[in-house]
């Protein structure tokens, strides 16, 4: 009798390539699996699952079989589907780029809050009409990469204003915001307009300007005198590793992520150091927010340095999901 023939079903498939990414040594060998499989059919994950009988044809096994070979060479499945999700977005990503963590995400939730709080502020007119404020909120993204934060900032504030702060604050018209991103890689920075021009509005995407350079633009006569002392909100997840961690680093992340997104220094607080003493002249004056994502290993010693280089700074650590120092807020 003759053996009947094997079909490679998605069931099959999925079992198959989950058991050889974990006698590779893969990382997340049954995410791995589901994610780039899922890309090959345009399935969700949860449409693999319920589409288990289903066969692929011979151009969707070949380019399955293409994606494992390079998943085994521990290249990131983002950087093989060239896409990764953060918060609600889909955005293009490759090796340019550092690949958007969920702690991240973190980040920007801490923006939004704080937002709500400068805007508390900005109801009361008088307040600010003293400290010479305008009715524009400045946000300033120092290492935008992929514009993962910027992105996700102008696809949500308006309607997380109207969602939780309307109630609260006591509005006028005229309220406006601009965020200005920067980026010194002139490879990463083209990847953030290309994912600014694909996810958001005509009309908010007006509101942001991308400028290539290192931390903030060289002397600018425009950008001075649009944004000198005028500076509300800053934020910025920086190279952080320092020199001793990095090559300790997962093998996919020290060979194929950007170093120089990386790698801070010897001490780690380099690049925090650099961008506290370079947007002195820019912060608004009694009312601007430095939120930095950390590495908690260099928390404390971050916070002294925020402290001893900024008068009157109040700073604040918070915890990651996994309870460790992750974001550190900043209020001067």
């Amino acid at each position: 009798m003759h053996e009947a023939k094997q079909i490679w079903n998605v069931k099959r498939l999925l079992n198959w390539a989950t058991n050889f990414f974990t006698a590779k040594n893969i990382a997340q060998p049954k995410l791995s699996a589901e994610l780039l499989l899922a890309s090959v059919l345009n399935y969700s994950r949860m449409q693999l699952y319920l589409h288990f009988d289903y066969v692929p044809g011979e151009n969707e096994l070949a380019r399955f079989k293409e994606y494992i070979l390079k998943r085994i060479q521990n290249i990131p499945v983002q950087y093989i589907l060239k896409e990764s999700y953060f918060r609600n977005l889909k955005l293009y990503v490759d090796e340019s780029v550092l690949i958007p963590r969920p702690e991240t995400e973190l980040l920007v939730d801490k923006v939004l809050f704080t937002i709500i709080e400068y805007l508390k502020c900005f109801s009361d007119y008088r307040y600010l009409q003293e400290k010479g404020q305008k009715n524009i909120l400045n946000i300033l993204e120092i290492g935008t990469g992929s514009g993962a934060i910027t992105i996700s900032l102008a696809s949500e504030l308006d309607n997380f204003i109207n969602n939780f702060a309307a109630k609260d604050i006591d509005f006028k018209s005229g309220f406006q915001w601009n965020i200005l991103a920067t980026e010194k890689s002139s490879e990463a920075i083209l990847i953030a307009r290309k994912n600014a021009n694909k996810l958001i509005s005509p009309e908010n995407l007006s509101k942001i300007e991308f400028i290539e350079c290192d931390i903030l633009p060289d002397y600018n006569a425009g950008f001075n005198k649009n944004f000198l002392r005028n500076i509300n909100i800053v934020v910025s997840n920086p190279p952080y590793i320092r020199e001793n961690d990095y090559n300790k680093l997962p093998v996919e992340v020290l060979n194929y992520e950007p170093k120089q997104a990386l790698l801070a220094g010897k001490t780690g607080l380099e690049v925090y150091n650099r961008i506290l003493q370079k947007i002195k002249p820019y912060i608004f004056p009694g009312l601007c927010y430095i939120i930095f994502e950390i590495d908690p290993a260099i928390s404390l010693s971050l916070k002294d340095l925020v402290i001893n280089t900024l008068d009157g700074a109040v700073v604040t650590i918070e915890k990651d999901y996994n309870n460790r120092d992750r974001i550190m807020l900043i209020k001067i």
